[in-house]
């Protein structure tokens, strides 16, 4: 699709615009017109369409000779032509502080041993205050395109997503609600041993929780439970027990989240 000759603007990002005249006194009511309004439930579309924003929330949607004459007499308005309103969109699995950049094969060769994503190896070797910033890019990046909620699991370093998340919350930087996983729980095999030694261990302190044994299993959810994260993310291969599997959702049950498994082959999956 091509943005520019399709543009497209969502209601929570509206909404988030108008959350930001909140700072000012008093907020004022917004008036938004565009050419067409996506109803998901009901599957229809709304041409043209308008809808008022209150106290930083949606409170009316119709058509424009209809939502303008509940409007207030001063109410702001913007009118946003040909685009098209839609409901924030929803990415279910990003990595914001992940740049993922190929390298020539060459090169790729002397930072990797085996299958081991060179995208990685290029965050561990930023500092964290760059991967910070990094992260508030992409997250201001996404909200900007429509994407008004994400599930970041993993690739953060030890607290990245949870502090972005909550910098967001308070107004700090601009971004999408953020589901926080920390770091991702994985056992010490296929996955660890393809890591080029010299780098490995950063990598496992920075990106990783060891969970071999149920009993490193509970306490690497405990540890992501303490730093406030939202889901658990768990790496299943062949190297992971069915034991180790479910101490690890029996734990993260009982602190009332979920978890989210990336299986990576075969087995993984069936079991």
């Amino acid at each position: 699709m091509n943005l520019n000759a399709y543009r497209i603007i969502s209601f929570a990002a509206a909404t988030f615009i108008a959350g930001q005249l909140v700072a000012q006194s008093p907020a004022p009511t917004t008036l938004v017109k565009a050419n067409r309004l996506l109803d998901p439930r009901s599957g229809n579309v709304l041409s043209p369409a308008a809808l008022i924003i209150e106290d930083g929330k949606i409170k009316e949607v119709g058509p424009p000779t209809q939502v303008q004459g509940h409007a207030p007499n001063d109410v702001k308005t913007i009118d946003l032509g040909s685009a098209t309103l839609l409901p924030g969109l929803i990415d279910g699995h990003t990595h914001l502080f992940l740049d993922i950049v190929r390298l020539p094969d060459a090169e790729a060769q002397r930072h990797e041993n085996g299958i081991f994503a060179p995208g990685l190896l290029l965050a561990i070797v930023e500092s964290p205050t760059k991967r910070a910033l990094l992260g508030a890019q992409m997250a201001r990046e996404d909200l900007e395109s429509g994407i008004t909620t994400v599930r970041n699991l993993g690739h953060s370093g030890i607290d990245g997503d949870t502090e972005l998340r909550d910098a967001i919350k308070a107004g700090r930087v601009s971004g999408p609600r953020i589901l926080a996983s920390g770091r991702k729980l994985i056992t010490r095999g296929d996955y660890v041993q393809n890591l080029n030694p010299a780098l490995a261990e950063a990598i496992l302190e920075q990106e990783f929780l060891l969970i071999d044994g149920t009993d490193r299993a509970r306490q690497a959810v405990r540890r992501n439970a303490f730093q406030n994260v939202d889901v658990i993310k768990v790496a299943a291969d062949e190297n992971l027990t069915v034991p180790e599997l479910a101490a690890v959702i029996e734990e993260t049950h009982r602190k009332h989240l979920k978890v989210a498994v990336h299986a990576v082959d075969k087995t993984s999956i069936q079991t």
